[in-house]
């Protein structure tokens, strides 16, 4: 039994798709870099499966290329929300407060 091209295609791009949008994206996770590998491959299984030749290498590469620069983007913009909104949580005051009665803080001497 073997598997059609367009079926093989339109599946590895579907599942180039889910991966684009749909794993989370965060700095400090460790499988980004193994997610945008297979983001890569899978968008040039697909390229070839549905086209032909060098058209085909363009549009994986071109595929591959614009799904990472939206995930990077995805990732710079969460990270941009957080700084912004990590002074105004309520964790990050009591965590701060926290810190401060059990660690002695920062305090400054005055002599």
């Amino acid at each position: 039994m073997t598997l059609d091209n367009p079926l093989v295609g339109w599946g590895a791009a579907a599942l180039a798709a889910v991966l684009t949008f749909g794993m989370p994206v965060n700095p400090r996770r460790v499988n980004q870099g193994l997610i945008n590998i297979l983001i890569c491959v899978l968008s040039l299984v697909a390229a070839f499966a549905l086209l032909e030749g060098a058209t085909a290498l363009l549009v994986g590469i071109g595929a591959a290329v614009m799904a990472i620069v939206l995930r990077d983007i995805a990732r710079f913009v969460r990270h941009a929300m957080y700084d912004v909104t990590k002074y105004t949580r309520r964790d990050y005051r009591y965590r701060r407060v926290g810190q401060s009665l059990l660690s002695g803080g920062r305090r400054s001497r005055r002599h």
